[in-house]
Order: structure tokens, then C-alpha cells, then sequence
């Protein structure tokens, strides 16, 4: 019975069955999660207890489809532990290991569900196909109702403003940032099916994601929603897309006022908060990248000293950990810079494996969008591009429990990119 669970050769088994409708809905984990915290200020980890299991699903169906890419996933993992545990060894701090190995996980996540998907694509295409598009689908509804909570007051704020007032709002999902990431891709994915099979509700569907991205409120998202709305059609130009056309000179005029709007929000927002006069302050010492930062860059520039100065060479190769740096800077020990954070903490090999993950699945997508056959690429090229900025400006891409799984079925759309699919 337990095999039969598991595999099937004919068709898919119940276990790879039961995994994609986990994911399908594992934002609800997470508004959960958020909802026991906010709500009754108890954290039960419930996210976490819906996505170990799954984790442990996904793995054991890597197994089961190819051992050999199970033993690279684990031989990563091993990498990305070397360090932690090293400084477990010397420190016995569990508490600082438990948090290392939770930023592994989530950093593996995405990594395991696009060899998943793409072991799975080689046996079962069309299928695959069709359940990456309802694990998008299915968790875009999910992050809108989440929206919706947020709208009608219900949820995290995004900023607590003078005399108890607030702004903004993240729903139940609880980290503005990861949330904002997760928009990246999801609107990135449904713009794109709108603008190639519903183009007379695109004006409709960007405008609401306009509205989404003011709703959180953060830079994060209010600038990835503008993007989106402007470079989807222009990446589905295909061909074309570096030369001048029509619609590049039609999407000018409405990017400049999109622009303009963000612009005026943000400075109402800084003034409702009272930071309009340190705003401009900063901006004149620092100018627009201390903008744009937000000081993250001062928090970067700590860690590198850390990271050269103080680490001796084999704990620069593999990390030393939270724990590590915390013991040179107890304060404030993370930038909110992935590739700064990942290096400090997991090392140049850590950094590597980051990049190289991030950089390929773009690559990948860049040599594909350009072909008309390719189905989901210049969503994919789109939604990895603003990421990869997104990652260095704000942070909590390459670390993020709530993008984590979005992204991993995202980027795994370029296994079945093309309109010759396997009926079987």
C-alpha cells in the first residue's frame, strides 16, 4: 500500500499528487501563522509545521524520480552547514543553529522544487504544466484574500504612524518584505496570462495591482507593481522587445504618471509619519542610493569588515553563522542584503550557490522569452529581473519561508515552456 502511495509508472502517484496540493495552498499556512501571532499573540509555527513535511515529501519524490539529484540537494545542504555547525561545536549555541538551519531550508527551498518539477516535467509534462499553472493560480487568489483582510483593516500594518495611527498593511502574512517579493512573482505570472489571453481586462488587472502594491505600502512593493504593469506587455514583444515599437511609446506617457503618483504617495507618507525632514537630509548626505538602502548599506558595510577583517580564510570558504557574527556584532547583525547576509553567514560557497541559482534561472529565461513558442518566459524573465534587484535593495528573496515555494514553481515553468507537451 505504502508503495503504491509512492509510485506509480503509468501515472502520477498519490504522494506526487498530494505535494502539488500542498503547495497549492500553503500561503494559507502562512496567513494562519500570521493570524496566531497577530491575533493571539502566540506563535505555533504553523507555517513551519506545514512546510517540514512538505519539504520531506518533495524529497523523498527526488529520491524516487533520480537519487542522484537527492544526494546533490544534501550534499548542498551539507555545505551550507559546515559553518553553523562548526560554531555550534565551539559555541553550543542551539538557539543560533536552529536559526541557521532555518535560513538553509528556506534558502534550498526553491532550489529542490525547480529539480522537482523538472524531474517530474521529463515523465509527466503535460501534467506538470498544468499543475504548476494551479499551484500560481490557486495561491495568487490566496495573497489577494490575504489583500482583502488587509484592506478592510484586519492584519499587520505596515507602518505605525504618530498618535497610534497606522498605514499600510500585510494582511495576516506577517514579513512586508517576503510578502512584497511573493507579489513579484505572482502578479508577474497572472499579468502575464491576462495580457496573452484576456487582453481587454489587462487595464483592469493592472490597476489593481497598482492599488495592491499602495496597499502594502512598502518600496518594495509599490515599485514592483508599477514595474510590472508596464514591462509584462512589453516582454511578450518578444522579438521585438529591443526595438522601438507602438506600445513602448503608448506605455511612456502612463509609466511617467505611474511614477509621479508613487512618488507623491511616498511623500505623503513620510510626511504623515514624520521622517519628510530626515528624508531630505539623508538625501542630501547620501543622495538616492542612501534612499533607496534605507541605511542597509552602513549595516553592509559592517559585516564586510567582519567578513575580510576578523574571519580567517576557511571561515570566509564556508561561514560562520549567525552565531559568528552576532559575536562582532551583537546588535544588529544582518544588512538585509541577501548575497551580503549569505556571504557573511554561509560563506563565499554559500554565496555561490546562491548566485548561481538566481543567475542560471534568469539566463535561462532571457535565452528562451524571445521565441514564440515559449509559453510562460517573458513572465518568468520579468518576475527574476526585479528579483534579483529586489534581493540587494530590500532583501528577504533569497531567505524568505513565504517566497520560497512561489518561486521555486515560478522559475520551474521554463521546464515546460514550450507548446509541444507530452500528452502521457
Amino acid at each position: 500500500m505504502l508503495k503504491q502511495f509512492f509510485v506509480s509508472n503509468e501515472a502520477p502517484s498519490l504522494a506526487h499528487k498530494l505535494c502539488l496540493l500542498m503547495m497549492s495552498v500553503y500561503l494559507l499556512a502562512d496567513i494562519a501563522a500570521g493570524f496566531t501571532v497577530i491575533q493571539l499573540g502566540v506563535n505555533l509555527k504553523l507555517s513551519l509545521l506545514y512546510k517540514l513535511p512538505l519539504t520531506v515529501l518533495i524529497l523523498v519524490l527526488v529520491l524516487l524520480l533520480d537519487a542522484r539529484y537527492f544526494v546533490a540537494l544534501l550534499s548542498l545542504l551539507a555545505i551550507l552547514l559546515i559553518g553553523p555547525i562548526f560554531q555550534l561545536a565551539n559555541e553550543a549555541d542551539g538557539g543560533a543553529f536552529i536559526n541557521d538551519f532555518s535560513n538553509v531550508y528556506k534558502m534550498l527551498m526553491p532550489i529542490s522544487i525547480f529539480v522537482y518539477f523538472g524531474l517530474l516535467s521529463i515523465r509527466w509534462k503535460s501534467f506538470t504544466a498544468k499543475w504548476l499553472e494551479k499551484i500560481l493560480l490557486t495561491n495568487f487568489a490566496i495573497l489577494c484574500f490575504n489583500l482583502l483582510l488587509g484592506a478592510l483593516g484586519f492584519g499587520r500594518s505596515s507602518y505605525e504612524l504618530r498618535d497610534g495611527e497606522t498605514a499600510g498593511s500585510n494582511g495576516y502574512i506577517y514579513a512586508a518584505n517576503e510578502l512584497g517579493a511573493t507579489m513579484v512573482v505572482l502578479f508577474s505570472f497572472v499579468l502575464h496570462i491576462c495580457w496573452n489571453n484576456h487582453r481587454r481586462w489587462y487595464p483592469v488587472l493592472s490597476l489593481f495591482t497598482v492599488l495592491c502594491g499602495l496597499l502594502v505600502a512598502t518600496k518594495t512593493a509599490m515599485l514592483a507593481a508599477a514595474l510590472l504593469v508596464f514591462v509584462i506587455p512589453l516582454a511578450n514583444e518578444r522579438e521585438r522587445f529591443f526595438q522601438m515599437t507602438k506600445l513602448k511609446l503608448y506605455t511612456l506617457v502612463p509609466m511617467t504618471i505611474g511614477v509621479v503618483i508613487i512618488a507623491l504617495v511616498i511623500t505623503d507618507l513620510l510626511e504623515a509619519l514624520g521622517l519628510y525632514d530626515r528624508f531630505m537630509w539623508v538625501l542630501s548626505q547620501k543622495g538616492i542610493l542612501g534612499i533607496v538602502l534605507s541605511g542597509r548599506d552602513e549595516y553592509a558595510r559592517d559585516l564586510l569588515v567582519v567578513y575580510v577583517d576578523y574571519l580567517a580564510f576557511w571561515q570566509q570558504a564556508i561561514g560562520v553563522g549567525t552565531a559568528g557574527i552576532a559575536e562582532y556584532l551583537p546588535i544588529k547583525y544582518a544588512a538585509e542584503i541577501d548575497a551580503v547576509d549569505v556571504l557573511a553567514y554561509f560563506g563565499f560557497f554559500g554565496l555561490l550557490i546562491c548566485f548561481a541559482f538566481y543567475i542560471l534561472t534568469f539566463v535561462k529565461a532571457a535565452s528562451q522569452f524571445v521565441k514564440c513558442e515559449a509559453v510562460y518566459s517573458p513572465s518568468v524573465v520579468v518576475g527574476t529581473f526585479i528579483l534579483l534587484f529586489l534581493a540587494q535593495l530590500s532583501g528577504h528573496v533569497w531567505i524568505s519561508g513565504t517566497l520560497g515555494i512561489s518561486f521555486g514553481c515560478f522559475v520551474s515553468l521554463l521546464w515546460v515552456d514550450n507548446e509541444k507537451r507530452s500528452n502521457s
